[in-house]
């Protein structure tokens, strides 16, 4: 909604595609994401911006504690009533009355107000992998037909940028490099981790 105030013009005409605002979702399987988000702002490697701007609540955590304390946070706010964290096991029932409703709402609220810091890349491990609770305000305010949606393992660069230069009603420009930026190694997650996530 804040959006369509700082740009009204996105939306007075729906009716004119061309003035509609468009949205790029990348997502990644969740328990992947967690891992590399873990193992990136715990790396020790890079300039001294990045590393400040990483943060360091986690550098003294494993990924477990990491995990376990993401989930307590969660529980607390009462945005995971479904979720034995003991256990690791979802009450399907609780879930599914409970995804998408007003509770979830205001427990998704409180969360961010409590622990979304934006001093820093330390938060949100599980939280950010969760999809369509993060998706499901920005499809209340705009058309889904606004969004293009783009899954991480099954991206092909060149079908994908096809992909996106026609939601955005643009020709095709080829990318001459598709090769991998940004990437990093890390040691794998745990498979008990892994089962448990």
């Amino acid at each position: 909604p804040r959006l369509k105030r700082v740009f009204p013009w996105s939306h007075k005409n729906p009716t004119d595609k061309s003035r509609q605002m468009k949205f790029f979702v990348m997502m990644r399987d969740p328990v992947r994401r967690a891992a590399s988000h873990y193992a990136m702002v715990t790396s020790t490697d890079g300039t001294a911006a990045q590393l400040t701007t990483r943060g360091t609540e986690w550098r003294n955590m494993t990924l477990w504690e990491a995990i376990q304390s993401e989930l307590t946070k969660m529980k607390a706010c009462g945005l995971i009533p479904y979720w034995d964290i003991e256990n690791g096991v979802v009450d399907q029932q609780v879930f599914d009355q409970f995804a998408g409703s007003p509770q979830e709402t205001l427990a998704w609220n409180k969360y961010l107000g409590k622990h979304v810091p934006l001093s820093t890349g330390s938060y949100g491990l599980l939280t950010r992998g969760m999809y369509a609770l993060q998706l499901r305000p920005w499809f209340r305010a705009f058309g889904k037909d606004q969004f293009l949606c783009i899954q991480l393992e099954t991206m092909n660069v060149s079908e994908t940028m096809k992909k996106v230069w026609a939601h955005l009603d643009l020709p095709n420009h080829p990318v001459e490099d598709e090769s991998a930026k940004n990437s990093r190694q890390y040691n794998s997650t745990a498979d008990a981790v892994t089962s448990y996530l």
